[in-house]
């Protein structure tokens, strides 16, 4: 890594952010810091103090090496709407939801330890120093509270926009976008923030990653056609979300399906379904919330620490149905909103699990893989794994279970041969919906996307595969209606799959799955608690989306007290290709029960991509 002179008082540093250096003399004030490297190479450029860091947001990769830069005398310059996730990150950590958490935005890349502050950068407000003076302008989009700043360099105005976009016109990121469950609300965010900074008129935008952007009013029109290709695709809620109410005030009634099929109607929060035997046994596909006013999915949501399961429709079951068993139940996938009440049954009913190998390894182990949203807290026993492509049998009745990784990674599509019907129970995969853009003003059959469940673009190609391989009469969704299924809907739902990932790779650099795969590096086990002087080893899932050959290396960054006994591990992966890499903490002597977050830093080619996963650990006596 070496400087790059941009003018003639402007200098970049490429880390694991880009980190900007303006020039006053023997002083320098720094936009952002990445792993705080920049300080060994300021002296060749005759700089001898740093006098101000300036932040754009407060993900881990522009800030990391904060703490070096400030112990050498640097004051710390922050978003006003950012400062809790700098000065009290500590906290915002010990407060954080894991399990139920449908809560996307990406505060998960903040410190995990507290950064002292001296100035914020209010919207719309200026910062001078020197001779520089920045005007402050939000850019709400890849961070809710994240700034650009606009300011006169060497006699021309420039804008340092950190992550807002990229040259070319492309989304640095795409899953920042998500800000509520399944919400891709960021775009329209964006888009008001790119227009913002188009009256700006500025020579030249300076990024938090990439080529700086010279052609920026054009780049800026290429990004919002691109946005708006996503806005009129349609069920990506890009600007939040807009259900109607659903009559739940009563427990809703059970209907036949089919003779031997029954399900609740789409009143309650989560489908689920019921196939009868006819001797008085009940086989359940999910068993989740009673209605979605159990979610708390608004602002309420993260007042609770976990979903609260409260039983129902058994009565109906017992009294209507004649069930006197409830003997097996199947989760669709991971979903606490599916699976919440399987725990009640096992324990009250004696009910077994059966779940794809996927979905089974994260309802068994929900702390180590907290990171993902919507796991339930409470372990589910599966007492049989199945495997893709597996066919099994329930008291006459014939299933096949498929992996599906459509709205999860961790998901299931299970056709029954019920009744002389193929019936697909399909999770939260396929719905109905109306873009009502797009020249299309018709309900089509849609996959849904949901970012942070960890998504690959070949995941729904493979949903669009496992649909047609099993042709089914009927789809019964994880939410809203049954969908009746032929040819043409078949047909309109893997166009529909071609067509977002038509509009995602156009939107991001390649290779895309770059861009947008949120979990190439993923840290296990997320949440976990340890007794003093003990040993955890933490593995570093890694998948590489790149089109060759690469060379990933890791090393743990331990939380405070700890210590770790690698310094770095390395796995070569070719395209397309997994693997992982174990690493090893040692505890402090001394309990510490507040959540402490540990971090690993990641390259790539020994080009470091910063801290990119983290986990939490606790220290019990």
């Amino acid at each position: 890594m070496s400087l790059i002179q941009r003018s003639k008082n402007l200098w970049e540093f490429q880390d694991s952010c880009n980190v900007y250096v303006l020039k006053s003399g023997a002083d320098c004030l720094l936009i952002d810091t990445g792993s705080g490297a920049i300080m060994q190479h300021l002296p060749a450029i005759g700089i001898e103090r740093v006098a101000w860091v300036l932040h754009t947001h407060h993900h881990r990769d522009q800030c990391w090496g904060t703490p070096i830069v400030q112990k050498a005398g640097a004051k710390i310059a922050v978003p006003e709407y950012e400062r809790h996730l700098f000065d009290n990150a500590e906290a915002y950590w010990q407060a954080k939801r894991i399990y139920g958490n449908y809560n996307d935005t990406n505060t998960f890349f903040s410190l995990g330890t507290d950064l002292s502050i001296d100035a914020v950068l209010e919207d719309y407000g200026t910062f001078v120093w020197k001779e520089y003076e920045f005007r402050v302008l939000p850019a709400k989009g890849h961070t809710y509270g994240m700034v650009s700043l606009i300011v006169e360099v060497d006699g021309r105005k420039v804008a340092f926009t950190g992550d807002l976009m990229t040259s070319g016109g492309k989304l640095y990121q795409l899953h920042a976008m998500e800000y509520s469950y399944g919400s891709l609300v960021g775009v329209e965010f964006t888009m008001q923030s790119i227009l913002a900074l188009k009256q700006e008129d500025v020579s030249t935008a300076y990024p938090s990653h990439g080529a700086p952007i010279r052609e920026v009013a054009g780049d800026i029109r290429k990004l919002e056609s691109r946005l708006d290709a996503l806005a009129n695709l349609g069920r990506l809620f890009t600007s939040g979300w807009n259900r109607s109410d659903w009559q739940t005030i009563r427990e809703s009634k059970l209907q036949p399906i089919t003779k031997h099929l029954l399900w609740a109607g789409p009143h309650t929060c989560s489908n689920f379904y019921i196939v009868l035997s006819g001797s008085g046994h009940a086989m359940l596909i999910d068993y989740g919330l009673t209605s979605s006013a159990h979610l708390h999915f608004s602002n309420d949501h993260g007042s609770y620490q976990a979903l609260r399961f409260v039983q129902h429709h058994l009565e109906q079951l017992r009294d209507d149905y004649g069930v006197q068993e409830i003997e097996l139940v199947i989760p669709t996938h991971i979903h606490d909103d599916h699976v919440c009440g399987i725990p009640f049954l096992q324990r009250h009913f004696g009910t077994q699990c059966w779940a794809l190998d996927c979905v089974a390894e994260i309802i068994a182990d929900p702390p180590a893989w907290a990171s993902t949203p919507c796991c339930f807290h409470k372990p589910i026993k599966v007492q049989r794994i199945l495997r893709d492509g597996e066919a099994f049998h329930w008291r006459g009745v014939d299933f096949e279970i498929y992996h599906a990784p459509g709205q999860t990674e961790y998901h299931a599509a299970i056709l029954g041969k019920i009744d002389g019907k193929r019936i697909v129970f399909g999770g939260d995969n396929l719905f109905l919906f109306n873009p009502q853009a797009g020249g299309i003003e018709r309900e089509i059959a849609i996959q849904s996307t949901v970012m942070r469940n960890s998504f690959q673009l070949e995941m729904h190609r493979r949903c669009a595969s496992v649909i047609r391989a099993t042709n089914p009469d009927l789809v019964c969704p994880g939410h809203g209606e049954l969908i009746p299924m032929d040819q043409s809907r078949v047909a309109e739902y893997t166009d529909y799959i071609e067509r977002k990932e038509v509009a995602f790779r156009n939107i991001v650099a390649e290779p895309a799955d770059h861009f947008i795969d949120l979990f190439w590096a993923r840290m296990l086990p997320y949440l976990s608690e340890a007794q003093p002087n003990s040993e955890i080893a933490y593995t570093i899932t890694i998948r590489n989306n790149l089109e060759r050959r690469a060379v990933y290396s890791a090393r743990l960054l331990p939380a405070s007290g700890w210590t770790s006994h690698e310094q770095v591990g390395r796995i070569t992966l070719g395209p397309t290709e997994r693997g992982e890499i174990v690493l090893r903490a040692t505890a402090p002597a001394q309990g510490d029960p507040r959540r402490r977050l540990m971090t690993a830093e990641i390259l790539i080619d020994d080009v470091s991509q910063g801290p990119v996963c983290e986990a939490l650990v606790s220290v019990l006596d």
